[in-house]
């Protein structure tokens, strides 16, 4: 499985540079920073679906169990909360995240 590099402009413009300063061909990551800057969706060598997305941020939440458990966006009572929230508010924030995401994300 390949890993996972996130770069800010910055970075990817900088790894840019050093690519061609050693005679290689940066192109393709020049034509991806381009598209972040002209506000368009990051670019990433295998799309990652929405439910990956969520299982990826929730991998690295807290998880709280017990009964009677308030969730802090829509006030009902659960078993389990996620960062203080419910599964459903969780999913909804974690897709606002993925899609305002302005980091290039290489695999």
């Amino acid at each position: 499985m390949p890993g996972k590099i996130r770069l800010n402009i910055k970075e990817a413009n900088h790894l840019a540079d050093l690519i061609e300063g050693e005679g290689g061909n940066a192109d393709s990551l020049k034509a991806a920073i381009n598209n972040v800057k002209n506000g368009h969706s990051p670019i990433s060598a295998g799309k990652v679906s929405d439910e990956e997305y969520i299982l990826e941020i929730r991998s690295k939440s807290t998880i709280e169990h017990g009964e009677d458990l308030e969730c802090m966006v829509c006030y009902q009572k659960f078993d389990e909360l996620i960062s203080g929230t419910c599964e459903d508010c969780f999913r909804k924030w974690a897709l606002t995240t993925k899609r305002k995401s302005r980091s290039l994300e290489l695999l």
